[in-house]
């Protein structure tokens, strides 16, 4: 097959990781596969953030690097190339809306939903198009139904490379808690911050552990706050800690959830989307409502004073773990788009 995965720009996100990780599984299974990349043009503020981090982040700070096949970028989508019945995959939100302008009727297009939006109708103007819909998690099925009118075709959930993710560190090394910190909405900071300053409040004594690709807001301590760590230095983050916590609004999927359990951590998630594909409430972790921040810290200091329920949860976890690879996300992936493939340019109902 060929293939193309249209993505937004650069960066760190989920979102870039799985399409990346997908795209280099199809390319090594012998499909032609290339990532389309908006070509931004950054303002003079963003050229000297990219050489600072370039400078003070060797450890680099793009998912796209990791591509083994080519990477076009383009200013204007219809300036694009593309082949008779070439599959192309809209990778997230902006990249559904720009395949909007791709007029051609010889190609086939596919959604790949990673997450969903504010406002219904920006979900609308992203997914509206009547073309078939793949989804991250499972409660995207009824989101997409609910505002789009349309069925999503499969749901492939990403995974979790256990070579890369696995406790770095003997367990009597292991202790505190840890997260990660961003300033999207999405992310909910507000309440990331308030777990943190209740914890050091409550729990004076317990390390606490961050990492972000943002600067480090005032109200996290300089010397808990790691920006742009490397693989290495992410293992060994999660590694130290006892606990994880992920405070979001909403997650299309969650991939450190799944990156914290296999490094042995015991997880508390907000119920905000993804989580529920991975955390059964009170089995493998804790699931708490989204933004109840005394909660989520009840929920903590529960693992951090209950060493048996903590171990039950990491040995659940390993289970958890092991039904999410990214050679099972690309088996699928390959099993949905060579099916559409065969069915020709459907219209996304099958």
């Amino acid at each position: 097959m060929k293939i193309s995965f249209i993505l937004p720009g650069r960066g760190r996100s989920g979102g870039i990781k799985s399409t990346v990780k997908a795209a280099n599984g199809l390319l090594q299974r012998g499909h032609k596969v290339r990532l389309l990349v908006n070509k931004n043009n950054p303002s003079i503020r963003s050229q000297l953030r990219n050489l600072w981090l370039s400078v003070h982040c060797p450890n680099g700070n793009d998912w796209l690097d990791l591509f083994e096949g080519t990477v076009e970028r383009f200013n204007n989508i219809e300036r694009c190339t593309f082949e008779d019945g070439e599959i192309v995959v809209a990778s997230g939100w902006w990249a559904g809306i720009e395949m909007r302008r791709v007029k051609l009727s010889a190609i086939i297009k596919v959604h790949y939903i990673h997450g969903m939006l504010r406002d219904s109708n920006q979900m609308r103007a992203a997914w509206g198009e009547n073309i078939p819909k793949m989804a991250v998690a499972s409660y995207l099925e009824e989101v997409i139904e609910k505002t789009c009118n349309q069925k999503i075709v499969d749901v492939i959930p990403n995974g979790v490379d256990t070579n890369e993710y696995y406790p770095q560190v003997s367990e009597n090394q292991r202790n505190g808690v840890g997260t990660i910190f961003g300033i999207g909405y999405h992310k909910d900071p507000e309440t990331i911050l308030g777990v943190l300053k209740k914890l050091r409040q409550q729990c004076a004594e317990t390390p606490q552990r961050v990492f972000s690709v943002h600067r480090r807001p005032n109200d996290i301590p300089r010397e808990i706050y790691h920006r742009l760590p490397s693989l290495e230095e992410t293992r060994e983050i999660y590694s130290r800690s006892l606990v994880w916590i992920m405070g979001s609004c909403s997650e299309g999927f969650g991939i450190p959830i799944l990156e914290a359990m296999a490094c042995g951590c015991a997880v508390v998630a907000t119920d905000c989307g993804g989580p529920r594909d991975i955390i059964k409430d009170g089995e493998n972790g804790f699931l708490v409502e989204v933004g109840n921040v005394q909660k989520i810290v009840e929920r903590v200091k529960v693992l951090l004073e209950n060493e048996e329920l903590r171990q039950q949860f990491v040995e659940k976890s390993r289970e958890t773990v092991s039904k999410f690879s990214w050679d099972s996300l690309v088996d699928k992936l390959e099993e949905v788009l060579n099916r559409l493939a065969r069915n020709g340019f459907d219209d996304g109902e099958n």
